[in-house]
């Protein structure tokens, strides 16, 4: 399975376990979690993260002059 940009985030001093989805296009980042507790477990929220990712690759596809706007669409997401 393709797991570029998705890693997985479990902390030994923390209550936070998920999923970390970060990109960067052109100087711009965008980070977003998928935590289990919200999604119901670690395969939802890998499932969550995957589906982010692709359709962040569409919409950068679709708008490949503008990755600021897109990415900041999805931030506020």
């Amino acid at each position: 399975m393709d797991m570029r940009n998705i890693a997985r985030f479990t902390y030994e001093n923390s209550t936070f376990q998920g999923w970390r989805l970060s990109l960067r296009r052109r100087g711009y980042q965008f980070t977003a979690y998928f935590a289990d507790a919200e999604y119901g477990g670690e395969e939802p929220a890998r499932q969550a993260a995957l589906a982010a990712r692709e359709r962040l690759f569409a919409e950068l596809a679709a708008h490949p002059d503008d990755p600021k706007g897109v990415l900041k669409s999805f931030q506020a997401k």
